[in-house]
């Protein structure tokens, strides 16, 4: 992303810390302090249906395609949340669509975040299987080693975890 041209979409709440032209190692910095389960952010109509998965993306559940999970590209600085297997914030994304149009699709703080910490959340809370799995380095003592989607951990890992509903539904029509 050229940086010049980047325009902020919450000012007043983060800033991205940009990595090296070419690389994944941009982030979401904290510019004040959170506490543990309040709302960072909400998610509404700025973010834009996609039927394809990319990076980019978060999975919801779409009520209107039945089983098939669905993609929204954030559309905003929240794209620059880096995944962590110890995660300080969530992506909340209940009631298909109609949680994005109502404002309940939310990013919440699942612990206490410090003004200048990076924004991280667990990647396998809103992914089945990912456009593009990775090994982690996030350094957490609870690593797990290959991100790929929450098809490929064992459920007694996500009941670790804050996951969305539809994918602890999808890993209980797997099991």
């Amino acid at each position: 992303m050229n940086t010049a041209n980047h325009s902020p979409s919450h000012p007043e709440d983060f800033r991205v810390e940009w990595g090296p032209e070419g690389t994944y190692r941009s982030s979401l910095i904290s510019l004040r302090d959170f506490s543990a389960g309040s709302v960072l952010a909400k998610l509404g109509l700025e973010t834009q249906p996609t039927v394809k998965k990319a990076y980019t993306s978060v999975q919801f559940r779409d009520s209107s395609t039945g089983s098939e999970p669905s993609h929204i590209e954030l559309c905003s600085d929240l794209v620059f949340i880096n995944h962590s297997c110890s995660p300080n914030v969530a992506f909340e994304l209940p009631e298909g669509l109609e949680g994005r149009q109502n404002g309940s699709w939310v990013l919440r703080a699942l612990r206490d975040v410090k003004k200048g910490e990076e924004l991280t959340f667990a990647y396998f809370s809103t992914e089945w299987d990912m456009a593009q799995p990775f090994d982690c380095r996030c350094g957490a003592t609870e690593c797990l080693g290959r991100i790929q989607g929450a098809r490929y951990l064992p459920t007694s890992i996500l009941k670790k975890y804050f996951v969305n509903d539809y994918i602890l539904q999808l890993k209980n029509s797997t099991e």
